[in-house]
């Protein structure tokens, strides 16, 4: 299924760091405090492992759901997503290796592992799913990373963050306007008009609070369109994650990160 709103979006490099680049424009200064709005770098890089789940919901009703889970100190991802009316795909890879041109890892169809040019289509997928989804959840701690060129922008009146690309990611000509509160710093929103010509605007709500060792992270779980589709972002922390998730291909739904 290809939704209007499935967005392959920047690569997620730099996410794991604490650091952040010099502050040397009113642009970074703003992107500095989005980041602080959702509870800065420095308690993302201590997550050790967060697992989501993404979905759509249109009036009223579940389109799809995904499940996600990503031990970031180790480096290992696991996606399980739908495939057809009746079959479930589950991947394993390392994000921060990972190769479109050359893919590595684990995926299977029901449990079933694949091999040959059908691991490979699964794999990419699965990479995408982990660059789309994640950014649904984790945009306003991006607006800092590498190749990402930043401007202040006005919206209405009220200054927003505009986001363009500069070699990094899957779509490179993506364009995002983050839209900010003025007390707290925290994301609102964000427009956005992609290379291939969709647009939209989106309303960021719900936020949720995860707890990390360097302090809580505040995480939006709702997004709303202008005609009222909803993404779910639903995350969680993990203490301990069943090590078999990261070995085995059967798959486990909102039991991702369990025995």
């Amino acid at each position: 299924m290809r939704l209007a709103f499935f967005l392959s979006l920047v690569a997620l490099a730099g996410c794991n760091t604490g650091s952040s680049p010099p502050l040397e424009t009113a642009a970074d200064s703003l992107a500095y405090r989005v980041t602080e709005g959702s509870g800065g770098l420095e308690a993302w890089a201590s997550l050790p492992v967060l697992a989501f789940e993404w979905a759509v919901v249109r009036d009223s009703v579940e389109a799809v759901r995904v499940y996600h889970l990503w031990d970031k100190a180790g480096d290992r991802y696991r996606v399980e997503w739908p495939v057809g009316t009746d079959s479930v795909a589950v991947a394993l890879f390392s994000p921060s290796t990972f190769d479109p041109e050359a893919a590595a890892g684990q995926a299977g169809i029901n449990g079933a592992a694949l091999t040959g040019e059908d691991l490979t289509e699964r794999l990419n997928q699965a990479h995408r799913r982990y660059v789309n989804d994640s950014y649904w959840l984790l945009a306003p701690l991006k607006t800092l990373d590498p190749g990402v060129v930043r401007t202040v922008e006005d919206d209405d009146g009220l200054p927003s963050l505009g986001l363009a690309f500069e070699g990094v990611g899957l779509t490179p000509g993506d364009r995002y306007w983050i839209e900010v509160d003025d007390v707290s710093g925290a994301m609102t929103g964000w427009r956005y008009l992609l290379e291939g010509g969709g647009e939209g605007r989106w309303q960021w709500t719900d936020p949720v609070q995860i707890d990390t060792p360097a302090g809580p992270l505040s995480l939006s779980r709702m997004k709303v369109s202008d005609d009222s589709t909803v993404i779910l972002t639903e995350p969680r922390a993990v203490t301990a994650p069943d090590e078999a998730a990261f070995t085995d291909l059967i798959p486990r739904g909102a039991r991702v990160e369990a025995e």
